[in-house]
């Protein structure tokens, strides 16, 4: 995550302000969109949106595209940075063993399974349960699954108090954040450093169960 400052400065750069509304969207799953809401609402801005499907869907539509640059006036965005929605290393660790507390790993099976090793060491945080960023969609169009598919993926997690979710460093994550915000959650975090940062501190444990 960027400073409150240079976040703010690159939205009023981009024309974005307090009362505007954002649609955002990518050329891959969802998960880039997703961030950038999550980073959003992070500071404070609330009206914003994620394109279902991105720019897979809206290309098997046929919608119309262009290829002409858009710019806005710049404006001022205001941050307003609420640190309940971003989990640090020690938070983690500790909701390691508070059962009210669920974390959420959105990487590979095989990654969080320990069979593939992407960043320095194998296997998940322990008690971390699985929903991988790539099953929450249809793959073909990208768009995020009915909600009552999702709500079956995310079942064990949705009675928890508080979600922590996780990947890599903080991509991934932030669409399985986003899917439980949809599905009504209301305590949910991203651990911005993610397995980049974790895997890195030995003293840090993993698991392969």
């Amino acid at each position: 995550m960027p400073t409150a400052e240079h976040f703010a400065h690159s939205m009023s750069r981009l024309g974005i302000s307090d009362n505007c509304r954002v649609v955002i969207y990518d050329e891959r799953e969802n998960m880039w969109a997703a961030r950038l809401w999550w980073m959003l609402r992070a500071f404070g801005f609330k009206n914003a949106a994620v394109l279902n499907g991105g720019w897979t869907a809206w290309i098997l539509e046929n919608r119309p595209i262009s290829s002409k640059l858009s710019y806005f006036p710049v404006t001022n965005f205001t941050p307003r940075y609420n640190p309940n929605l971003i989990a640090d290393k020690m938070e983690v660790l500790a909701a390691i063993n508070q059962k009210e507390i669920c974390i959420v790993s959105a990487l590979g099976r095989r990654q969080h399974r320990g069979e593939r090793n992407e960043y320095g060491r194998r296997g998940h945080i322990p008690g971390a349960k699985n929903v991988t960023a790539w099953e929450i969609l249809d793959r073909k169009t990208n768009r995020y699954r009915p909600l009552e598919n999702l709500h079956s993926l995310f079942k064990p997690m949705l009675n928890a108090e508080r979600v922590i979710t996780y990947c890599g460093g903080g991509i991934a994550a932030s669409s399985d954040a986003f899917i439980l915000h949809l599905l009504g959650h209301k305590n949910i975090a991203v651990y911005d450093g993610g397995l980049i940062e974790w895997c890195s501190d030995r003293n840090l444990p993993l698991a392969l169960d």
